[in-house]
């Protein structure tokens, strides 16, 4: 059945809630009537809550997504959680990398995150980092994650720890040239490394490493056969433990 006209917006909510040691499923067809329930459901123990907005093709039915949000909590880190958002890489212009940097910044103002990073979506909400070099799953870097960055990218959050550590926002920005570092509440820093997102290749890739390698965990980042057709990788290849 058409969920509604031909290249109209349609979405939904969802959410996973454990009750009684088991998961119920939840969902809702995205309405103003409707997101009062998603604030209903956050207060429950979520494993994970989703809002979802696609264009209708021309039979009526979700095509392309153009936005998905996220809470998810992580069975073994109940104490950790991720926010995650996407959109497609062609609606990522300016405008939107410029509106995505305030939120980053305003949230980050009020939540102090362990970590956050603007970047391509991988599996499991792991980070290029956690995934070339390891380890692997969030769920194993997380409760290090104050003291061993989880990845970095062209616009990201160093924590507070990590960031006293390098020197504070000064010692960062004195550090190389970067297009924007703000000290944010607690010492946490916005970095922005490159005016755009595609700016962030080769010389930003290294400059942003050679930065953060103090707090990288180390190891020589692995190159898979499934990398073609990915998208373009953003790490530099190199071992951090062999340049301290």
């Amino acid at each position: 059945m058409p969920c509604g006209p031909p290249g109209s917006l349609w979405g939904f909510l969802s959410a996973h809630i454990v009750s009684r040691g088991r998961i119920t499923n939840r969902s809702r067809v995205l309405t103003g009537k409707n997101l009062p329930m998603l604030r209903k459901w956050l207060a429950l123990d979520v494993e994970l809550a989703q809002i979802a907005v696609y264009r209708l093709d021309d039979r009526g039915m979700p095509g392309q997504e153009l936005l998905r949000m996220g809470v998810a909590r992580d069975e073994s880190s109940r104490d950790w959680v991720r926010l995650s958002a996407e959109t497609p890489e062609e609606r990522f212009g300016s405008a939107a990398q410029a509106r995505m940097t305030q939120l980053l910044r305003d949230f980050s103002h009020e939540v102090d995150p362990s970590y956050a990073q603007v970047g391509y979506s991988l599996t499991l909400g792991r980070t290029e980092h956690e995934e070339r070099v390891g380890p692997p799953l969030p769920s194993m870097t997380l409760p290090q994650s104050r003291r061993l960055l989880r990845g970095y990218e062209w616009l990201m959050v160093i924590p507070r720890e990590i960031a006293h550590e390098l020197g504070g926002g000064e010692a960062i920005a004195a550090a190389g040239d970067f297009h924007r570092v703000a000290t944010l509440r607690d010492g946490a820093v916005l970095l922005q490394v490159t005016p755009e997102f595609d700016g962030f290749t080769g010389v930003a890739i290294e400059r942003t490493w050679r930065l953060l390698r103090p707090a990288l965990m180390p190891g020589m980042p692995k190159r898979f056969d499934s990398d073609v057709g990915r998208p373009p990788s953003r790490i530099w290849y190199a071992d951090v433990a062999s340049c301290r």
